[in-house]
């Protein structure tokens, strides 16, 4: 009896420590912009883009990030854990999960990969442009 009055002790614990510890909207927010930055600058660098230009590009991605998790952001709280929604075109994606403090997304090479992916229809549009 004395081992699972120990063994709920624990539970109750852990428990109490997940709903302390469970990350609130801006701290997903936060976690995103960060890695959605990285991957921006990232690819500025790879297109050799430097100087002024890659500033003022870097800091209107950061805008436009900021601007569309204002609007199509969703964080759902589960008492233990909580997970970060976009809304794109109608459908939402799982795109973070939070836990113990800590936001989990994706990381900057998948982030990079998603930007070309969002961005290829407008290279066809310019394109046809020519």
């Amino acid at each position: 009896m004395k081992k699972f009055l120990i063994f709920l002790g624990i539970i109750a614990v852990i428990a109490v420590a997940l709903m302390a510890t469970t990350p609130d909207r801006q701290q997903h927010a936060d976690t995103i912009k960060s890695v959605i930055s990285g991957a921006v600058n990232a690819e500025l660098r790879d297109n050799n883009i430097d100087g002024p230009l890659a500033s003022i590009a870097s800091v209107a991605a950061t805008t436009a990030v900021d601007q569309y998790l204002n609007t199509s952001f969703l964080v759902r709280d589960h008492r233990f854990y909580s997970l970060g929604f976009i809304d794109y075109n109608n459908e939402f994606q799982l795109v973070s999960v939070g836990v113990l403090n800590h936001v989990y997304t994706l990381n900057e090479e998948q982030a990079r990969e998603m930007i070309k992916k969002k961005l290829s229809p407008l290279d066809l549009m310019k394109d046809k442009l020519k």
